[in-house]
């Protein structure tokens, strides 16, 4: 496979990456917006935007639903985290240097250390291995992405 080949290829892997990206990002934030409390920012932001009346309203349908702990609380985080790391790898979907691995590190190896912190008693929280798990997740995923698409490419 030419060089102009791979690009391009990588170029319609970055367009997906976007996509997933963003949908991940929207399911975080929806999950926030209908399970969680309206005193959190992000519903904050919607009023502005006229969109509280339409969230009260998929709360109202929703409210009954019986949602695990983990998916209310940990899952969205965990989203982000798999958000930036594509979103990221996209921007740079042609340069695969040590750098860039770091920046994509970055997000997600506070939130880790963050939480084994917490573990500590060095930081205020609850540990939560849930949330441990929801964030070291997307960045194994992505590793491993990354090392079997280097094996295609040998």
């Amino acid at each position: 496979m030419t060089s102009k080949s791979n690009i391009a290829k990588r170029k319609a892997i970055a367009k997906y990456e976007v996509l997933f990206g963003a949908i991940f990002l929207t399911c975080g934030c929806a999950i926030y917006l209908l399970f969680r409390s309206k005193s959190l920012n992000i519903y904050q932001w919607c009023v502005p935007l006229g969109l509280a009346n339409i969230i009260d309203s998929l709360r109202d349908t929703v409210q009954n639903w019986d949602i695990a702990a983990w998916i209310k609380y940990s899952l969205p985080d965990g989203l982000y985290c798999a958000a930036y790391i594509l979103i990221i790898d996209a921007i740079w979907y042609d340069d695969k240097r040590l750098i860039e691995f770091i920046i994509i590190s970055l997000v997600p190896l506070i939130t880790i250390s963050n939480e084994l912190f917490q573990y500590l008693g060095l930081v205020k929280g609850t540990y939560d291995v849930k949330d441990l798990v929801c964030y070291s997740f997307p960045l194994i995923i992505y590793f491993i992405y990354i090392y079997i698409l280097k094996l295609s490419n040998k």
